[in-house]
């Protein structure tokens, strides 16, 4: 344990559209089906959802007290981080700037209990193309993923569970292996992904750092809408695989105590306190009330 009440997760959760990705997260600061705030021990859980380009799933409700932050003058700051027109980088250093009042409050003893990011891959895709136009005619072609790669690890290290004093979720979404590519001849003209990367899906992301992006989570999950059988009738669900079962790639650092416990490897529509609820459990960590 760390230098708060308790230890905080940091978690990562890809896959398809309409998978429940975005809900996850959302589920740990209001009821899905009432929008009404979630309370935990008697306290309303201090959360806030960050977002980017386009990322969005209005049906939720989100309520503004997630969404936003207090900036200069009491002014709300929204925290959807976007830019249309595609011709700057000021939504980055808005992020930025963010993150970083975080963590100042944090190291001030003032911390969220939850901070979601949604949208990593639409964070990767609205930088390629900021980065491209603000760099037309450039010869070197490796100096975009080298700019995407140095602000990715710095966005990581910023997004510190311990630093921050609070659970993390990313969401990002899913593509499938890098396969490498080969002429008539059988000569290999285009690399594929290294060959300990023994699945065929996992987070969406472009570049060198894609390889690197599991290390900072201690679980990551795949997400899919499915259709169960309840009670004899059918009807569609997200499943969140959080022990892996599957082509896809998930990593559960306490899967020797989930399996343990027999537990099972997917969770019908999961919420996120039902998950930390269960880890807490196998680990004998407790929620932490926020010192705000």
């Amino acid at each position: 344990m760390g230098k708060w009440d308790r230890d905080y997760y940091a978690m990562l959760m890809y896959g398809p559209p309409g998978a429940g990705k975005t809900t996850f997260p959302v589920s740990g600061m209001i009821d899905i089906m009432t929008g009404e705030p979630v309370v935990r021990e008697g306290t309303p859980v201090n959360a806030r959802l960050i977002q980017f380009g386009r990322e969005s799933n209005p049906a939720l409700r989100v309520p503004d007290q997630f969404t936003t932050v207090k900036g200069k003058g009491g002014r709300e700051v929204s925290l959807r981080f976007a830019n249309p027109s595609l011709d700057n980088m000021d939504w980055l250093n808005q992020f930025s700037d963010v993150m970083d009042s975080f963590l100042k409050a944090a190291r001030q003893g003032t911390h969220l209990d939850l901070l979601a990011v949604d949208g990593m891959s639409e964070f990767d895709l609205l930088y390629e193309e900021v980065f491209a136009r603000q760099n037309e005619g450039s010869t070197d072609k490796f100096a975009k993923w080298d700019a995407l790669m140095r602000d990715l690890f710095s966005i990581m290290q910023r997004l510190d569970p311990e630093e921050l004093g609070c659970h993390i979720v990313v969401t990002a979404r899913v593509m499938e292996r890098k396969k490498a590519i080969k002429n008539s001849a059988g000569k290999e003209i285009t690399s594929g992904d290294p060959d300990y990367m023994n699945f065929d899906y996992y987070p969406s992301l472009r570049g060198g750092f894609r390889l690197h992006f599991p290390h900072y989570f201690n679980l990551m999950g795949y997400m899919e809408a499915d259709v169960k059988v309840f009670e004899g009738k059918s009807q569609e669900v997200n499943l969140l695989h959080i022990v892996r079962d599957g082509d896809y790639f998930v990593k559960n650092q306490w899967r020797h105590l989930w399996t343990a416990k027999g537990l099972p490897n997917e969770i019908v529509n999961p919420s996120f306190w039902q998950v930390v609820d269960v880890l807490d459990s196998l680990t004998g960590r407790r929620f932490g009330a926020t010192t705000e």
